[in-house]
């Protein structure tokens, strides 16, 4: 293993990472040099030497071996989510340095959580800062470095094999450097989009801009402490709900859907179980908000109960009103919303529609074999063979997924928290969704009262859900192979 060749493409990604610390800076100095401009100036020019050094002394390599491919992958997220740290400790306040490892680790996984008790209290240099680390992980560390390397060969073709979901890759009929072009097209497009929609709705300049890059990446970090539910209006809500929809939609399909100016991706199967999930959980809640009494109004209901489905099942996590004084039986839809989650081929994590769709139909076509077992049974999505192979795949990475979400809730719970705090946090930390129920509130609320241990834990549960179950277990099994 050529150790030179992942330096060298870390240090690509530490430097993305230094771009938007400067970024960052820059709007610190704009709002008078507030007290943040320091730490994210310091912590910019110390990022961006530690990613030059290798790309300085490091010779320039054209192909990676598989095994390279998965140590830059993985010492990419966590460097940078380690460098992402640096702006947090050097400022201080709530900082702490397992506080700091957690908004770090929940900013670039895209996840949204947050151990801040006043996220007001925050200088705009780090608010944006914040936000920034979403945009970061909303690609993913591992795109941008692939958008500057040289090679338009095997070195990305192997890289976006590894941080491209397997059903994802079925839907893009592009070659890797216009797979690239692409995703960059379909992410920048959102978060302009969000952007002046969020700003002829009335929002602020800056509110907009940061919660542009966070729907973008649906990750969830707001600048106020309650959330969206501090601007009170159903236009910026509803103007959330559309766009954390199409962020959590299958980007190869929305591409060619404006290249063919067709409805390509409305016609998509997985696209139409998406959105019928989320109608059939909305009315759902909606009818257990009016008849609880917890919302009497209906449209009330239905305006909180769409905005909260959504929130959740596109792994966003903001919050239009505080979800953790709903039933019991709202609670565990929007539990499940952040379990089943988006599109493959969208900055969402969790199973994903499509393996919830995929295992629906092959339990049907398991059903009909045994009940006649002469019949050639297979399964189809719109119109086409599934592989055997990707059915097992999904199958056995359904079947980890909640297992390491059942384990790290009973991990969780080992810390004094009870049954609803730690199943809903491992399903939040797994699937990237951010809120959670219980003890820690919901997308409203905080982790400040966490104990230490588990923030470290619940950082690194959020990166095994970021980068994926086969990612992880690949890099354990080739290397240990290796020894």
């Amino acid at each position: 293993m050529n150790l030179g060749v992942i330096s060298r493409n870390v240090g690509i990604a530490l430097i993305c990472c230094a771009v938007f610390m400067f970024l960052s800076a820059l709007v610190a100095a704009l709002d008078g040099f507030d007290p943040s401009f320091s730490p994210l100036l310091l912590s910019g020019i110390l990022t961006m030497m530690v990613g030059i050094f290798p790309l300085i002394f490091v010779r320039r390599h054209k192909d990676i071996n598989t095994k390279e491919g998965l140590a830059i992958l993985l010492i990419a997220w966590v460097l940078s989510c380690i460098f992402s740290m640096l702006p947090y400790v050097l400022w201080g306040g709530e900082f702490t340095l397992v506080n700091a490892w957690f908004e770090s680790a929940s900013g670039i996984t895209t996840t949204g959580a947050t151990i801040l008790q006043d996220i007001e209290a925050l200088p705009k240099g780090l608010l944006f800062w914040r936000s920034s680390t979403h945009y970061i992980g909303g690609l993913g560390v591992v795109v941008f470095i692939m958008m500057i390397l040289p090679s338009f060969g095997t070195v990305r073709f192997k890289m976006s094999k590894m941080d491209v979901d397997d059903i994802s890759k079925s839907n893009y009929q592009y070659k890797s450097n216009k797979f690239i072009h692409v995703v960059v097209s379909v992410y920048v497009g959102i978060t302009i989009c969000s952007f002046i929609s969020l700003l002829l709705a009335g929002m602020p300049l800056f509110d907009a801009a940061n919660h542009a890059l966070s729907v973008s990446a649906t990750g969830g970090f707001s600048i106020k402490n309650a959330s969206i539910a501090a601007y009170d209006s159903p236009l910026i809500e509803g103007i959330l709900v559309f766009f954390m929809i199409v962020a959590s939609l299958h980007f190869g399909l929305i591409y060619a859907s404006f290249a063919t100016r067709t409805f390509k991706v409305l016609k998509n199967p997985i696209t139409k179980f998406y959105l019928i999930t989320i109608a059939v959980m909305t009315v759902l809640v909606a009818f257990n908000l009016v008849t609880s009494g917890t919302i009497p109004n209906v449209w009330q209901a239905l305006r909180h109960s769409l905005f909260s489905v959504v929130s959740c099942i596109s792994t966003t996590g903001f919050g239009s009103t505080d979800t953790n004084v709903w039933p019991v039986f709202s609670v565990l839809i929007l539990i499940y919303a952040g379990i089943q989650c988006g599109c493959s081929g969208s900055t969402t994590s969790g199973l994903r529609s499509d393996r919830v769709f995929l295992t629906m139909k092959a339990a049907r076509a398991q059903l009909t074999k045994i009940a006649y077992p002469t019949a050639v049974v297979q399964v189809k999505s719109d119109g086409q063979v599934i592989d055997r192979d990707l059915i097992n795949s999904v199958s056995i990475y359904v079947l980890l997924y909640l297992l390491i979400t059942l384990v790290m809730s009973i991990v969780y719970a080992a810390f004094g928290l009870d049954l609803m705090t730690s199943v809903s946090a491992s399903t939040s930390m797994m699937s990237n969704v951010g809120p959670c129920f219980g003890t820690f509130g919901s997308s409203m609320s905080n982790f400040s009262t966490a104990p230490e241990t588990m923030k470290i834990l619940m950082g690194f549960q959020m990166i095994v859900g970021r980068l994926g179950i086969y990612s992880i277990l690949l890099v354990f099994i080739l290397f240990r192979k290796r020894a």
